[in-house]
């Protein structure tokens, strides 16, 4: 299966590549052995690893997630790093998500073949849980609290947990691949992926229902990313479709923010202007979106972002080919980190 070729979305073939060769496998549950302690470093350049997310804590820390079961962390916004990198058994499976409780204390990775991390340390270290079996490629997590989280797959599951992980649930919304999920409040969860699926959850997880979208044939594309700010919610997808809603969720009207018809691969809401979202994705493409305007913003880069998160003193972006970028005033202007090294080097 690569609906990445289908969908003509060369940024995404990695990760959908890694999906044709998964085979279903149950974990063994037991803590992942991490490298022996390391000091911060400069990052070097690593234009043939790709990164899938980020999450920026309110201490300032950001974690990263990317190929082969690598996690990054900086307290210094990317000046140096501290690097990990886990696998299962034999295999480094590669993370595709990263999420963290309000206060940043725990927080969840999840990947290839049902990989879940957890952390109880800002990022620290990491434990490995136990995926129920069929659960398939996790796309993304989300955090509702340091008890409750779910995850999406890649077959339509989504696996939840009530007691920290360590029990998972898993049900079935469909056959569609799942890109994103968010907790906008304790008990309203929501989640988007292929066929313009829109799933919602009104019991902190515990149940998963398909709201709009998923039929293969009327619904072709899909959406990749979904973000909230208040009782507005954005979803967006291939090629610059977009869904908006202004009653939270309850209903979402079909809208257009295409920036030369790329595909926006991540959307988040941001601290300023109130109300706005940032997306980026194919090519490098970024935008602000406030009061129903589209404003294009230039990141210096043509590899593919898959992750943006905000804090209220910097932003980080992370995508193909090494990237990683910052942002300190806002998303306006980005620079990347060691960026000679990594734009002169292909992947």
């Amino acid at each position: 299966m690569n609906r990445g070729h289908e969908w003509g979305i060369e940024g995404l073939t990695p990760a959908w590549l890694v999906f044709c060769a998964c085979v279903l496998a149950a974990l063994s549950g037991v803590a992942v052995a991490a490298p022996e302690a390391q000091q911060p470093t400069a990052q070097q350049a690593r234009s043939w690893e790709n990164y899938f997310g980020v999450a920026i804590l309110p201490s300032g820390r950001a974690v990263v997630v990317g190929d082969k079961g690598v996690v990054m962390t900086t307290d210094n916004q990317g000046q140096t790093w501290t690097r990990q990198q886990f696998k299962q058994g034999l295999k480094y499976d590669d993370l595709y998500s990263v999420a963290f409780t309000t206060d940043g204390s725990s927080g969840w990775a999840v990947g290839d073949e049902g990989m879940i991390l957890r952390s109880e340390d800002r990022g620290a270290t990491w434990t490995q849980q136990k995926a129920p079996a069929g659960s398939g490629s996790l796309m993304t997590v989300a955090v509702a609290d340091a008890k409750n989280a779910c995850a999406g797959s890649d077959h339509g599951a989504i696996v939840c947990t009530s007691d920290g992980g360590a029990n998972w649930s898993l049900q079935k919304v469909g056959d569609l691949g799942l890109f994103d999920l968010i907790f906008i409040d304790a008990n309203n969860g929501w989640g988007v992926g292929e066929f313009q699926a829109i799933v919602h959850s009104s019991d902190g997880g515990k149940t998963w229902k398909l709201q709009s979208g998923g039929d293969r044939v009327k619904t072709p594309d899909p959406y990749f990313a979904i973000a909230f700010s208040g009782q507005n919610g954005l979803a967006v997808g291939l090629a610059g479709s977009a869904v908006q809603s202004t009653d939270g969720g309850n209903t979402w009207k079909p809208d257009n923010y295409s920036i030369e018809r790329k595909s926006f691969y991540a959307a988040v809401s941001i601290p300023t202007p109130a109300g706005a979202f940032y997306m980026a994705g194919e090519d490098g493409v970024a935008a602000q979106l406030a009061g129903g305007q589209l404003s294009q913003v230039n990141t210096d880069t043509s590899n593919a972002i898959a992750a943006v998160a905000f804090s209220d003193h910097f932003a980080m972006a992370v995508g193909l080919s090494g990237t990683l970028l910052i942002s300190d005033d806002g998303g306006h202007h980005w620079h990347a980190l060691n960026n000679q090294a990594l734009e002169s080097q292909g992947q």
